[in-house]
């Protein structure tokens, strides 16, 4: 581990929590599909940033970034979907979020009408100038931004 990697502060949490009219098992399902489907599901995603280094039965390792003006963001990530009912994708390197520390959950619990999904974001960011600015930004905009995210991930899986 490098300096870099050092934590700018503690974590910050957002977390999202939605109805589906989908049964839980195909939410579940969307969060570790690296397919085309990805960019739609999750539109923060580029397929032009995508990289899936390796894929198991029950885990992935996979690189994701997005565009923000003239800079992309970047993340690496171990994803597991070995408990039922959620998947994990924790940050083993980025360009921008402090690992160990950064993590993506999404939950799905069966209800009578599909399943009530929760999408959880635990965020640190790395102490370099990027990191800084993304976790003020974060922490200033995040709650809003990510709940809108949150509930247009939930939508996009019912369009599925």
């Amino acid at each position: 581990m490098t300096t870099d990697t050092i934590t700018a502060g503690q974590p910050t949490t957002i977390t999202v929590t939605d109805d589906v009219a989908v049964p839980s098992d195909r939410v579940l399902a969307a969060a570790f599909d690296f397919s085309e489907r990805r960019a739609v599901v999750f539109p923060a995603v580029s397929m032009r940033h995508l990289t899936v280094h390796s894929i198991g039965d029950t885990t992935a390792d996979v690189t994701e970034g997005t565009r923000v003006g003239p800079f992309v963001l970047w993340e690496r990530c171990t994803y597991d979907w070995s408990q039922p009912g959620i998947v994990t994708a924790t940050v083993t390197d980025s360009n921008i979020y402090a690992f160990p520390g950064s993590k993506w959950d999404i939950t799905a619990a069966p209800t009578d009408g599909g399943s009530r999904v929760e999408m959880v974001w635990t965020r640190t960011f790395q102490r370099r100038l990027g990191g800084r600015i993304m976790g003020f930004v974060y922490r200033l905009f995040g709650e809003r931004s990510f709940t809108k995210y949150g509930r247009e991930i939930a939508r996009n899986i019912e369009r599925l």
